[in-house]
């Protein structure tokens, strides 16, 4: 069988790990893939049998052109769907004279939806939607969009941003065969636009995330990603903690450190936290790190952070980061601050992979018992059974997503 699959540009800090999975799974399993996607600085190792084609949407990146040019087609792409053309009209020659049985597109807002719909209504054959993040999951002000206006005019383009793309989301869901996405509360919010919606966790490549039993020379804490702000990802809790450990003599520079794996607007987030409690000490600063340097880093780490949005924070829902399914690969125990009770929360606490929690003076009791145990040992000990990590690995969900393509396309040929 043949596939086809539409994607964005391979961006840091996670550089789209689903698709690429998906791409090589379906590649091993004897599918001939095709796939599209938007140019970008990462280079992808595709796999031997993967047809590849890379569309280059913008031309000048930087500078008054590269602003110019943005600003040009972000008009564009509203008034007329503009990137959405550009992109199918560019695949043309790429997918002619080639016979599909199902075209997939996976997708973190909207693009490339349209482009991957109009190809499988001109090609008669089922499209299958792949929905990552969606608009609905965080409030408006927490929406990225390059060079935003300021303030006012910045939150009224946010608000016609979203209209407008959310629209042209659910005109294609709603003629897709079906569609997968990554939490219970996506799968409850999209099932409203096709009900034949389901649950795939983002999880973890079980090839690259293997356990391993490494000892440190001092207590580490590592986080990866980004910190757009305290309201989605709080980590005040952590240096509350730290704080007081510090205080009682039990953790120093000596012994314990907290890595950032993060962008420069991270840093300026985490730094004012931490001179705040006076632990810069503590702390220090890494870029990204790369996709074939990560299971290393995780398994170096005493404690995986993961980061929620604040209890009292509203319109944050479904937020399930691919690098916490990442710690479960490694099994590495986690700490998951502030407890908001959603999706993440509740995988943690079935699955007893480490502690989520909203309470001070718990988050300080855990960190001490993580740091009595490395003390002790010189390593802390993985949480989970074999059977349980398992579960989450991205091997399972794509065995769930072949079985779906398969049912998607024998209903097609009924």
């Amino acid at each position: 069988m043949r596939l086809l699959i539409f994607g964005e540009a391979f961006l840091s800090p996670a550089y789209l790990p689903r698709v690429r999975y998906f791409v090589s799974y379906f590649s091993r399993k004897g599918w001939q893939v095709d796939f599209v996607n938007e140019k970008s600085e990462y280079s992808y190792d595709v796999p031997e049998k993967v047809s590849w084609l890379t569309i280059d949407y913008y031309k000048n990146e930087k500078g008054i052109l590269g602003r110019l040019e943005w600003m040009i087609k972000f008009i564009m792409d509203l008034s007329i769907d503009y990137k959405g053309r550009y992109f199918y009209r560019k695949s043309q020659s790429f997918v002619s004279e080639k016979k599909y049985d199902l075209i997939f597109c996976s997708s973190s807002f909207t693009f490339p939806l349209t482009t991957a719909a109009r190809m499988a209504r001109k090609l008669d054959v089922p499209l299958f939607v792949d929905l990552r993040d969606i608009a609905e999951q965080s409030p408006d002000d927490n929406h990225f969009i390059a060079h935003r206006p300021p303030f006012f005019f910045g939150n009224i383009l946010i608000n016609i941003y979203k209209r407008i793309n959310i629209k042209r989301r659910n005109t294609v869901l709603r003629k897709a065969a079906g569609v997968t996405t990554v939490s219970p509360w996506h799968v409850k919010t999209l099932s409203i636009y096709n009900p034949n919606t389901h649950l795939i966790y983002n999880g973890f490549d079980e090839d690259l995330f293997i356990p391993e039993i490494r000892t440190t020379s001092l207590f580490t804490i590592s986080y990866f990603g980004r910190i757009y702000n305290e309201k989605i990802r709080n980590p005040r809790l952590l240096f509350v903690a730290l704080d007081e450990l510090r205080k009682k003599k039990i953790i120093s520079p000596e012994n314990t450190i907290v890595k950032w794996f993060v962008d420069e607007q991270s840093i300026v987030v985490v730094k004012n936290i931490a001179e705040s409690y006076h632990l810069s000490e503590f702390i220090e600063f890494h870029n990204f790190t790369a996709p074939e340097n990560l299971p290393a880093e995780l398994n170096n780490s005493s404690l995986l952070l993961v980061l929620c949005n604040s209890q009292n924070t509203k319109n944050y829902f479904g937020i399930m980061t691919t690098k916490f399914f990442e710690a479960l690969g490694a099994n590495r125990p986690v700490i998951c601050i502030p407890d908001n009770n959603d999706n993440l929360s509740e995988v943690i606490k079935n699955t007893h992979c480490g502690l989520v929690s909203s309470d001070a003076t718990e988050v300080e009791n855990y960190l001490q018992d993580k740091f009595n145990e490395w003390q002790q040992t010189g390593l802390t000990s993985g949480l989970l059974s074999e059977e349980t990590r398992l579960d989450f690995s991205r091997k399972k969900g794509a065995e769930t997503l072949e079985k779906l393509f398969e049912n998607a396309i024998k209903k097609k040929t009924l």
